[in-house]
């Protein structure tokens, strides 16, 4: 008896790996697969999303459809991708504060970007950026920082919302102006956009891939990068670095993402298909005018950053005094 159930579930084992070994064999064209974004559509992380999913479909013969599900700073898009199941048809690109901050933010986000993802790759950064009204009179970090200790009521600023890199962008610089800068959460990117260039906010603290438009229309004032190098989009604006604040750094990077237990074989191919397309040239210059700089590698470069971020963001949250909600 125990050996014909021995026998049976080798039997069984066998069945299962051999279904696995077709579904491997099989994909990616059995259907399209989804690319899930977890933030609206119109934000700073869509275009590049659209970008991304279009030019790995072209290379392993496949289309995209992009999966816009915002909500909770992202914790929504996560746990969707998370639970979709590891079959290689549902992707999830993603950035800092959800893979990383949220865990500090949130007591219970209902994932966890190390064990409920598989990594597949590092797309690129972009850092933060200090920008005024074009009518603001200062023209420079360290004239932002004169007028925000001299005016008699503080300064505001618009986030996208509580422990975004925005926020903490911005409370880093609070810090050393003796917490001078008032906090004004918005639900979405333009409407802080809309109040600050209509003088209900003093500034804002935005990625470069939002601020670049504005900036080159003349709508707004870009007064310092949150990096130790210039940025090729924006190369006129001097960093914090320069203007004398070594430890003012703050960025956003993105990365692809597969449910856990997703085929190492498919996990290897989708690496491929985003490192070929991070190294097409015309690709490269694309997301590159974007302010994002590349960050291509295998999977382990994506897992290491985890590693390293998660804790990094945890000891920022903690010095900016939120407690988790």
């Amino acid at each position: 008896m125990r050996t014909r159930h021995a026998y049976a579930a080798i039997a069984a084992l066998a069945a299962l790996q051999a279904t696995a070994a077709q579904a491997d064999a099989a994909w990616p064209k059995a259907h399209p697969i989804t690319m899930v974004l977890p933030a609206g559509a119109g934000g700073s992380s869509d275009p590049l999303t659209r970008y991304v999913s279009e030019e790995i479909g072209k290379r392993i013969g496949q289309s995209f459809i992009v999966q816009n599900k915002p909500g909770a700073g992202g914790n929504v898009g996560m746990v969707y991708g998370a639970k979709a199941r590891p079959d290689g048809y549902t992707l999830t690109i993603s950035w800092t504060g959800p893979m990383a901050t949220n865990l500090a933010l949130y007591k219970e986000v209902g994932f966890s970007p190390q064990k409920d993802f598989a990594p597949v790759g590092m797309i690129g950064c972009t850092p933060n950026v200090l920008a005024v009204d074009k009518s603001s009179p200062a023209s420079s970090l360290q004239e932002f920082n004169r007028l925000a200790k001299e005016k008699p009521e503080k300064f505001s600023y618009g986030t996208t919302g509580v422990g975004s890199s925005w926020h903490i962008a911005a409370e880093m610089l609070n810090r050393d102006l003796g917490d001078r800068l008032v906090h004004v959460p918005y639900q979405s990117p333009g409407a802080a956009l809309t109040d600050m260039k209509g003088r209900r906010l003093d500034a804002i603290f935005p990625v470069i891939p939002m601020t670049v438009p504005h900036a080159r229309a003349g709508e707004m004032k870009v007064l310092a990068v949150f990096s130790k190098e210039r940025s090729s989009v924006l190369p006129e604006v001097p960093t914090t670095v320069e203007q004398g604040f070594p430890d003012l750094l703050s960025d956003t990077c993105f990365a692809l993402l597969a449910p856990a237990g997703t085929p190492a074989p498919i996990v290897d191919q989708l690496n491929k298909a985003l490192n070929q397309v991070l190294s097409d040239q015309a690709s490269r210059t694309r997301i590159e005018d974007m302010g994002i700089q590349i960050r291509s590698g295998p999977p382990s470069r994506l897992q290491a950053y985890l590693d390293t971020e998660i804790p990094r963001q945890a000891r920022l949250v903690r010095a900016m005094g939120v407690s988790p909600e």
